[in-house]
């Protein structure tokens, strides 16, 4: 086959063959692509190989083996060929890029991603397939290191980019984010570039700075910023350009900075200003500002046994099972003798739950007892205390072991919305769902007092609550609850929480958004949560729903499930099953399993009285019961789904997905055997064994010595 000499040089540098460099060699190139299709990777890297030694400058086959090299997982040679690349074309971006995936590879983001910016700048609008492949796996690294906006900002750029065909690991690193309850909302919107102002002298001069920023010529973008910055310096259009670039760049340090000047631009409205500091909580990985800084104490001992014995008699100790202490082992030699609970009150002195919340003992910090060592003392360790509740730790411990001097050194620091989750301690609880319901109580009695209270470095180590009257800090205050309304983890245990803590930190409660018609779409990540939904109709009510369980803003998911499932819908059409959308919602987020179960059956029995299938449902049915610890009532979903959807293989194969994923059958749907004498893990199954009966309808005990054996599940191809 002759080659064109007219196309485009397939080296990334972007003349076309005929006045490329590569003209000598590219008669190789379908001989080298014929091996690749074939699945000949390593006799076409021996051609390329041979192809360079007699061509040198083949640029074009320092593209493809880099390629392959990638595929291959052969870093150290990638890396020698993106070096060999780069010296013979510098600013070809397809060498710039197998130099950022060489340096990703070898856990230097930052500069992957300063190579992947000048990669980017020299493609212009005609982005190669690879360029994009490494950005996708450039945006994943950056997310499982914290970097949010910037891996958002990547993922989003392969994801959107035409005709690329390889955009599925950037939608799964966008999804990742997004779906995530742990991200906090104002991670899940990229800072959008701020309009200049009317009339400045400086117009043109922002206008090319931002068109260089919408053609990827972020570097080029950057000096322009700079230089309008020392011209209009706190200027918030600038100031949100540099901060664009920083995003590109990787730089969430400089990425902080920026939002904090933004957040000081007096021209800016009040929310904006708080919107813009809080988003500087979430950019990077750790933030100090409203970070708890926790506390390890530790102190050696003579006797293990008598300090055992103490610790054991003192009612604010609970003694933790042995299995715990295996946890705590994980894959050292030598773990922990003994641990205990430290309780911040005294426990009840009853069996079970007290009645009275206020009377329920949290856990403050975990004692681990460890014996002698080769190298060291027989000891005692105090783990996960809080600065604040040292001193109580302190107390608690002398009480315990008088005499005893503890020796203190920084943990690490722990995120303020963590310090609102419930660690309830020194309680036998067996029933999970009872737990839950204790946690979620604890919660909402509790959560709103320790957020208000907790001292944090942003309001000058004074607490909400000591700080609401000072008007110095009115902006941190409004910071800090900005970053609290964005917790999804928070706002979907307690709705409420935000305004009442609002009230204590004297700030305004937020603003409820009423859209209208298409106006919701417009409405970014952070503001969700703020739309008061009763004036949508149904297709904007179905429009929010989704875009709640995308982002994970579970208040105003479960606000216009409740609206959608109160309204009269026509009993045929596109809609007439929009009602199950707002009962899984409601059942998929409720934050106690009671209720999670009170729409389960809702929702069943709307599905069956208008004729809709039950099967997504008894599918989500299973892991709940299983949760409930209720045996019985998951034998029953198992045995209906396999009544009414055994024909349907996509069902019953999704069912065979779960029961393995449960431990209770194998891949092929052979049961779980017990051990002789034996029954189910409590842990793997809930108290459940595998299922029995024909076609996998039933779960029945097994190992009783009589009967046939447990037969197989059904599962599509096994006919």
């Amino acid at each position: 086959m002759s080659i064109d000499t007219y196309a485009i040089c397939p080296c990334g540098s972007g003349k076309k063959i005929k006045f490329c460099k590569c003209k000598d060699s590219v008669h190789e190139l379908d001989r080298v692509l014929t091996m690749v299709e074939g699945g000949q990777l390593v006799p076409a890297l021996d051609r390329l190989a041979s192809i360079l030694d007699q061509h040198p400058d083949a640029a074009w086959a320092l593209a493809i083996r880099g390629r392959l090299l990638m595929d291959l997982r052969e870093y150290d040679s990638l890396k020698e060929n993106a070096e060999r690349f780069t010296r013979l074309q510098p600013s070809n971006p397809l060498a710039l890029t197998q130099s950022a995936a060489a340096a990703m590879f070898a856990q230097d983001l930052g500069k992957a991603t300063e190579l992947m910016l000048e990669a980017l700048t020299e493609s212009g609008q005609n982005v190669d397939s690879f360029v994009l492949d490494v950005v996708s796996l450039l945006s994943y690294g950056l997310a499982g290191n914290g970097i949010l906006l910037t891996a958002r900002i990547y993922a989003t750029l392969a994801f959107v980019s035409e005709g690329y065909e390889g955009s599925n690991m950037a939608a799964n690193v966008l999804q990742q984010i997004n779906r995530d309850p742990a991200v906090n909302l104002l991670a899940k919107f990229m800072p959008e570039l701020i309009p200049r102002p009317d009339g400045v002298d400086w117009a043109e001069r922002y206008d090319e700075a931002a068109l260089m920023l919408a053609n990827n010529k972020i570097v080029l973008a950057e000096n322009k910023f700079d230089s309008l910055q020392r011209t209009a310096p706190s200027q918030p259009a600038v100031l949100s350009g540099l901060l664009t670039c920083s995003v590109w760049r990787g730089d969430y340090q400089k990425q902080i900075e920026l939002l904090k000047k933004l957040s000081e631009c007096e021209s800016l409205s009040a929310d904006d200003r708080a919107r813009y500091l809080a988003t500087s909580f979430v950019a990077g990985p750790d933030s100090d500002a409203i970070s708890v800084e926790k506390r390890t104490l530790t102190t050696d001992v003579e006797s293990i046994e008598e300090t055992m014995m103490s610790l054991s008699s003192h009612s604010r100790f609970a003694e933790l099972p042995p299995e715990f202490l295996q946890q705590l082992k994980g894959d050292k030699e030598i773990g922990p003798r003994a641990a205990y609970q430290m309780l911040d009150r005294e426990p009840p002195t009853e069996e079970g739950v007290p009645s009275d919340i206020s009377m329920v003992p949290e856990s403050i910090a975990l004692v681990t007892v460890f014996g002698r060592e080769t190298d060291r003392a027989a000891r005692v360790e105090v783990v996960g205390v809080t600065a604040q509740d040292e001193q109580v730790a302190r107390d608690l411990l002398g009480l315990a072991l008088p005499g005893r001097h503890f020796d203190s050194e920084r943990e690490g620091w722990l995120p303020l919305n963590y310090v609102a989750m419930a660690q309830p301690g020194g309680l036998k609880i067996t029933d999970p769902s009872q737990f839950d319901l204790l946690q979620q109580n604890l919660f909402v009695d509790r959560a709103v007092k320790k957020l208000s209270e907790t001292a944090v470095p942003l309001l000058g180590d004074q607490s909400l609550k000591d700080a609401a009257g000072d008007d110095s800090k009115w902006l941190a205050r409004a910071a800090l609850l900005r970053y609290l309304e964005g917790e999804d983890g928070l706002i979907s245990r307690d709705e409420t929480l935000v305004e009442r803590l609002c009230e204590i930190g004297g700030r305004p409660a937020p603003e409820a958004i009423e859209p209208k018609g298409e106006d919701v779409e417009n409405i970014p990540a952070y503001d969700l949560n703020r739309i008061d939904p009763s004036g949508l109709d149904v297709e904007n009510l179905i429009y929010v729903i989704q875009r709640a369980q995308q982002i994970s803003a579970t208040k105003i998911g479960r606000r216009a499930s409740r609206q959608l499932i109160e309204m009269e819908l026509p009993s045929e059409g596109e809609l007439a099953g929009a009602k199950l959308l707002g009962y899984s919602f409601l059942m998929q987020t409720a934050a106690k399993s009671d209720d999670a179960i009170e729409n389960l059956e809702a929702a069943k029995k709307y599905a069956e009285a208008h004729k809709f299938s039950t099967a997504s449902l008894l599918l989500a049915e299973l892991p709940l019961r299983l949760r409930r610890g209720e045996p019985e009532k998951f034998q029953d979903c198992v045995q209906q789904i396999a009544r009414t959807h055994g024909n349907d293989p996509e069902v019953m194969g999704r069912l065979q997905q779960l029961l393995v994923q449960f431990g209770l059958i194998r891949p092929d749907g052979s049961p779980v055997q017990a051990p002789q004498g034996a029954g189910p893990s409590q842990s793997q199954s809930g108290g459940l064994w595998t299922p029995d009966g024909g076609g996998g309808a039933a779960a029945a005990p097994a190992g009783d010595g009589g009967g046939a054996a447990p037969s197989k599940l059904w599962v599509p191809g096994m006919d």
